[in-house]
């Protein structure tokens, strides 16, 4: 039986090429659906920490007066004037990371662009140093509260000092998570279409 060279060299091809086009095809169609489920992730995070600084603008109001009302009760309290009565109206904010939880998950950040995951990566560390040293405060309020009866004494003033300065350092932590979230937005968050909760 005679072999038709030509013919089976180019039937051959035929084939090795249609494979060859299914194969790019479908690679290209799997890089296509990462790549918007990853930018739909984004989009998720983008509205989170949206909703998240929306929930701290309000705290972080209620933090500073806190802190200006220890303050003058320790400067009364170094000059022993009449003090003013001592309060704190901290109220923590529980701060959402789920978006960033489900990106991780499905492994999206990976398809994002190098800029986009840093980003995220600071805002996100700066939340979770916010949500660690908020949960200590609730700790020594609960030990100013045992030490309330004792006021005039030197213990009281040195656990409303630490006090003092864990707030201080959640409010600052606050203020950079703001910062950040804002610069964030500003940069990221123009053209993405979600509902805007946070006050102007």
């Amino acid at each position: 039986m005679k072999v038709n060279t030509r013919k089976a060299i180019f039937e051959f091809s035929s084939i090795v090429i249609a494979v060859v086009l299914a194969m790019g095809l479908t690679e290209w169609r799997q890089s296509y659906l990462n790549h918007k489920m990853a930018e739909a992730s984004f989009e998720k995070i983008v509205q989170e920490v949206r909703e998240n600084v929306a929930e701290l603008k309000t705290d972080s109001l209620k933090m500073a007066n806190d802190l200006k009302a220890m303050t003058e009760w320790v400067r009364q309290w170094t000059l022993k004037e009449k003090k003013v009565p001592l309060g704190a109206n901290f109220s923590y904010s529980f701060l959402s990371k789920s978006a960033l939880e489900v990106a991780r998950i499905n492994q999206s950040l990976t398809f994002l662009p190098g800029d986009k995951v840093l980003a995220i990566a600071e805002i996100y560390a700066t939340q979770d140093f916010y949500s660690e040293n908020a949960a200590e405060i609730f700790h020594l309020m609960g030990d100013l509260q045992g030490e309330i009866n004792r006021s005039e004494s030197q213990e009281f003033f040195a656990s409303v000092q630490k006090l003092r300065f864990h707030m201080r350092l959640v409010f600052n932590t606050v203020k950079a998570y703001l910062n950040e979230s804002e610069d964030f937005l500003e940069k990221y968050g123009t053209g993405i279409n979600s509902e805007q909760t946070t006050d102007e």
